[in-house]
């Protein structure tokens, strides 16, 4: 069974849960329907690679750059979270 990971949102003046999937969805609906119909792209590593980027410093700022924390929050090895974190730019601290 998959969970289901929610956020709140203000949505004017109300403070709204929304699912993760359904804002992501509907964001990412806006970002393919920008493109030209003969617009050629590889969108989805570009996609990945901003989510990862924003979870990878998302999780560092909240462990205080502790790389080790980090990769157990990620579930990931120390190793493979300094590799990503050099291949999408994200700068060291």
């Amino acid at each position: 069974m998959m969970q289901t990971l929610f956020a709140s949102f203000f949505f004017g003046e109300n403070l709204v849960p929304v699912s993760l999937y359904d804002f992501l969805r509907k964001e990412i609906n806006k970002m393919v329907s920008s493109l030209g119909r003969n617009e050629k792209g590889n969108i989805h590593p570009l996609i990945m690679n901003e989510i990862e980027r924003c979870i990878i410093t998302s999780v560092l700022q909240e462990t205080n750059n502790n790389y080790f924390r980090a990769s157990q929050v990620l579930g990931i090895s120390r190793s493979k979270l300094y590799r990503k974190v050099d291949a999408l730019g994200i700068k060291r601290e």
